[in-house]
């Protein structure tokens, strides 16, 4: 797991990261509020978002590799506030090869480009 602190609020950067991940032609599966959520059960929580998001072509290639990473298909990334300090938090491909059977997979490649991208985008 990769926790890379940003410059943007949480609300910021999850507008900033919806309306990327759209020009680049991802389709956005879910936002979940989970301060949100923790309010409509009276509790507290810091901004916590979670984005779920992806491109079923690169998606599919995965899963034929290893249908077991569906677990962890779409991708997904979180952007919280932790302690006063946003931050991006995403899986690695290292994360995925040492959990699937993907190692030396090209959408690998794409996805670490793809992070790398949205964190270079949020840190400027």
């Amino acid at each position: 797991m990769q926790v890379v602190n940003i410059s943007p609020s949480v609300a910021e950067a999850v507008a900033q990261v919806r309306q990327s991940l759209t020009d680049k032609g991802f389709t956005i599966f879910a936002d979940i509020d989970h301060q949100a959520n923790a309010e409509k059960v009276e509790l507290e929580l810091a901004e916590a978002r979670t984005l779920i998001f992806g491109n079923p072509m690169a998606g599919t290639k995965l899963m034929q590799k290893d249908i077991t990473m569906s677990l962890d298909l779409p991708l997904r990334l979180a952007i919280v506030n932790n302690a006063g300090q946003t931050q991006l938090v995403h899986q690695t491909s290292e994360d995925y090869i040492a959990a699937y059977q993907v190692e030396g997979h090209p959408v690998l490649e794409k996805v670490a480009g793809l992070f790398a991208a949205l964190t270079a985008e949020l840190s400027d």
